[in-house]
């Protein structure tokens, strides 16, 4: 056996082009030759966009100079860093650049905010910078979000993978055979291709894990035919693997009697309260009521975001007023021209008013938060 028929890493020379597949890739080539300047390709888990995107690579001729992104940037800063460094020394090359960002779902609103920019750069009237956002149907969701209307609208093509049809399966499982080199010595029966599809609604990646542990099994074995049986003996073992880890993270039951204790403990403890309320002091000691006034614990202004246009920025505190976040911008000069506008709120937030806020914050999809420590007698 040369390779792994079934191997769940990405490798080109397995690549099996379905009707969807051919599809999705004829379109994303014919909009990267109109110069759409921005595609979107989504699909889901397992349904082949990384090795799309390597495709896109070999595919892409002389003309293009085309790069794959496969961590996604965290900030506007960080995805300026990365195309800069992949096209930074193309001057005076005539070559049209072209970003494949995978698992683009992460990219969070400041870089989509950034993309719609990169969308706005354009040279004797055509898009300087071709890009194609890859990944799982959240990155739709994001983009169909009105504060994203204008990136909407700049889509050439719209583009969704999706799994293997029925009739589809069993040249899929052929073809992967035939390039490890296996496809003499063993092979799937059709009634193992439809049971696959029931068991994985035509998902590669889930037909490669079942498919992987039958094909060992009947090499080991030394049977020629793969049939409904074993395929079926082989899914088992994949669902037993994952039962396992679901019972090991499933939580445990309390007895009735335990809960009833549980619940009385609860009900007095709300009664002393309520009629004592001074409790908490002498739970505590006056050390607790001290700490809460101290006027000299530690402080906090929490930073939100950079961006590289102001607009954005003001864009961003905006967005924060709506939410009675009063935001501030601070500007700083990088150099060469290139000037960062950093959004923070100034605060000051005691620890725990700051660890709210950030709370608050993430409620409302504002993941990337930093504390930074000011005086307590300054206001940022």
């Amino acid at each position: 056996m040369e390779k792994r028929p079934f191997s769940l890493t990405a490798d080109l020379s397995f690549l099996y082009l379905s009707e969807g597949h051919m599809r999705v890739f004829g379109e994303i080539l014919s909009a990267i030759s109109r110069r759409d300047g921005l595609i979107c390709v989504t699909g889901g888990p397992g349904t082949g966009k990384t090795i799309i995107c390597r495709r896109l690579l070999e595919e892409l001729g002389d003309e293009y100079n085309a790069v794959v992104v496969t961590t996604p940037s965290k900030t506007p800063q960080a995805m300026t860093e990365t195309l800069d460094e992949a096209f930074g020394e193309m001057e005076g090359d005539a070559r049209i650049p072209v970003a494949i960002f995978d698992e683009a779902q992460h990219l969070d609103f400041r870089c989509l905010d950034h993309i719609k920019f990169l969308t706005n750069l354009e040279k004797k009237g055509e898009k300087l910078l071709q890009i194609v956002l890859v990944g799982q149907p959240e990155l739709a969701e994001k983009i169909n979000h009105k504060r994203f209307t204008q990136l909407e609208q700049r889509i050439g093509a719209k583009l969704k993978l999706v799994p293997l049809k029925k009739r589809e399966i069993l040249f899929y499982l052929n073809h992967r055979l035939a390039v490890a080199g296996v496809s003499e010595d063993v092979r799937f029966t059709k009634s193992a291709a439809r049971y696959l599809y029931r068991e994985t609604t035509g998902v590669p990646r889930l037909i490669n894990r079942i498919a992987n542990i039958a094909v060992e099994h009947a090499l080991q074995e030394s049977k020629g035919k793969i049939g409904a049986a074993a395929v079926k003996r082989a899914a088992s073992k994949v669902s037993a693997s994952r039962s396992d880890w679901k019972e090991a993270a499933g939580p445990q039951r309390l007895s009735p009697r335990l809960s009833v204790l549980i619940l009385l403990l609860v009900l007095s403890v709300g009664l002393y309260n309520y009629y004592n309320p001074d409790w908490l002091s002498s739970l505590y000691g006056t050390e607790h009521a001290e700490t809460r006034s101290n006027p000299a614990q530690p402080q906090f202004a929490l930073k939100l975001g950079a961006f590289l246009q102001r607009e954005q920025a003001d864009e961003f505190r905006e967005r924060l007023a709506k939410e009675d976040l009063k935001a501030a911008v601070a500007a700083k000069d990088l150099g060469d021209g290139w000037i960062l506008y950093q959004v923070r709120l100034p605060g000051p937030y005691t620890q725990d008013e700051a660890i709210n806020v950030i709370g608050h914050l993430h409620r409302i999809g504002i993941q990337e938060v930093e504390k930074l420590p000011i005086s307590p007698n300054k206001s940022n």
